[in-house]
Parts: structure tokens; C-alpha cells; sequence
């Protein structure tokens, strides 16, 4: 892998991992310009990056998390709230692994990359009209385990190229009664130890010698690049979303899923 690549693969999972437009779908349509087949290992190596930008912004949040979790924070809405996220971790977690064996031939194929694009659009036109429309809960540590099974099912379905991690959550989030700006957040914080499950599991077969990161300089170069762009992308969603839908989200993902499917049976 050159270093073009890997900055161009740096700067689109910073840039997509947070927002709701799939960051797989997007890393698949860069190696898809390159001519390269999909290198997950790279990939994971970047989630890494990006799972670094989100601790750096979420740090105040994730102290009061552990802190909750001592006896001193029974009943807290930390600890509430810290709970909903070890179980839905769990979730995704059975999820993600039982859907593993479908993820790097979805990579490349323009098919099924079309396919989950419009789902992730069909998600966020959903929880945006229906969202408004359900009774408000006080806050994310205030799901019932049935609504934060939701969010964690639909996690674990984002495992799929083309289906959006946050766009999904959000969504979920917004139909399980939440704001928008609250779905969001929940939906970040979430995340964070699924990733850092994906990333610890990479890192002991790097360790071990059976999978490789491209050179050094390539790999420094998008790691950085990733995590810069990551934590902006952070900061501009939860801005954003305070005060706008995500439809131009759900417009931006059907045009690129309809475009995938003209191509692939116009081919």
C-alpha cells in the first residue's frame, strides 16, 4: 500500500467513522478507486486511530463511567448508564462475530454495498420521522433494556460495509426515545468498547506475526491523519446535530447506494 492510499483510507474513516454515512462503505469505495483489494488489518489499525480521537474527546464522560462503577456510584445515572453500555457490548459483540464471514466478500462487492448504503438511508429517514413521534426517555440512562437492545442489535448489524455504525445507533437511539444530540452521544459512547475489542483483537495477531500493517511510514501517516480528522468529525456531528436533522445524511447515502446498484447492473 503507498502512502496516497494509505492517507486517502486515514482521512475517509476519520472522516465517516463518526458521521452517519458508513465508514466501511466508504474505505471499500477507496480501495475499489485504487484498483486494491480491501486490507481489514489496515483498517482496524485506523479504527484505532479514531478510537483514540473519541477517548481524547469523551474523556470527561468515560472518568464519570468508571467512577459510577465503584459501590460509591450504586444508582447513579453513570452507573445506569455504564451498565446499558456493558450489556449492549455484549449484544453487538455476538453480533458482529456472527456476521464476521460476510464482511470482506460484502467489501467488495458493488451489490451489497448499494444495498446497505440505502438501508443506512432508510434508517435515518425513519428515525427522523418517527423519532419525534415516540414517548421522550429521560435520557440514555434511563432505556429500558428492551430499547437499549435495539441500539446494541442494530451496533452489531453496522458490522455489514455500507450500514453505518452511528447512523445506525442514532436512529435506534431516536426511535428508543431520545433526542437527537442525546442518540448521538449514547451512540459514541457505545461504540467505544466495541471498537476497542476490534482493535485489541487486531493487535495480538499483529503482535503474533500472522497479519501485517503495510510500511511504517504509510501506516504512521494514515493512523495520524485519521485520528485528527476523527476527533473533528466528533465535534462537528454533536454540533451539528443539535440544532439540524440527519436528512441530508439519508439524501447524501440513497444517491450513493442508488449510484452502486446502476453500476453494478449497468455492468
Amino acid at each position: 500500500m503507498g502512502l496516497l492510499q494509505a492517507v486517502a483510507l486515514g482521512f475517509v474513516q476519520g472522516a465517516t467513522e463518526f458521521l452517519p454515512v458508513s465508514s466501511d462503505g466508504h474505505l471499500a469505495l477507496v480501495y475499489r478507486a485504487f484498483g486494491s483489494a480491501p486490507d481489514l488489518t489496515f483498517e482496524v489499525f485506523l479504527h484505532f486511530a479514531t478510537l483514540l480521537a473519541m477517548l481524547v474527546y469523551f474523556r470527561s464522560d468515560l472518568m464519570s463511567l468508571l467512577r459510577s462503577l465503584t459501590s460509591a456510584g450504586k444508582g447513579s445515572a453513570e452507573r445506569r448508564l455504564a451498565l446499558r453500555i456493558a450489556g449492549g457490548t455484549v449484544l453487538t459483540g455476538a453480533v458482529a462475530l456472527a456476521l464476521e464471514p460476510l464482511v470482506e466478500p460484502m467489501s467488495a462487492s458493488g451489490l451489497w454495498l448499494g444495498v446497505w448504503f440505502l438501508t443506512t438511508a432508510a434508517l435515518l429517514a425513519v428515525g427522523e420521522f418517527l423519532g419525534p413521534r415516540v414517548p421522550r426517555t429521560d435520557g440514555a440512562q434511563a432505556l429500558t433494556w428492551p430499547r437499549t437492545t435495539l441500539v446494541a442489535l442494530l451496533q452489531g448489524l453496522a458490522v455489514l460495509p455500507g450500514l453505518s455504525r452511528s447512523g445506525s445507533t442514532i436512529a435506534g437511539g431516536m426511535l428508543a426515545g431520545l433526542r437527537r444530540d442525546e442518540a448521538a452521544r449514547f451512540s459514541f459512547l457505545l461504540g467505544i468498547p466495541i471498537i476497542t475489542l476490534a482493535a485489541a483483537k487486531d493487535a495480538v495477531g499483529i503482535a503474533s506475526g500472522t497479519v501485517a500493517l503495510p510500511g511504517a511510514g504509510a501506516s504512521a501517516a494514515g493512523f495520524v491523519v485519521a485520528g485528527v480528522t476523527g476527533y473533528l468529525a466528533v465535534w462537528g456531528l454533536l454540533a451539528l446535530v443539535k440544532r439540524h436533522s440527519l436528512m441530508v445524511f439519508s439524501v447524501y447515502t440513497a444517491v450513493v447506494g442508488t449510484a452502486l446498484l446502476i453500476a453494478y447492473f449497468a455492468a
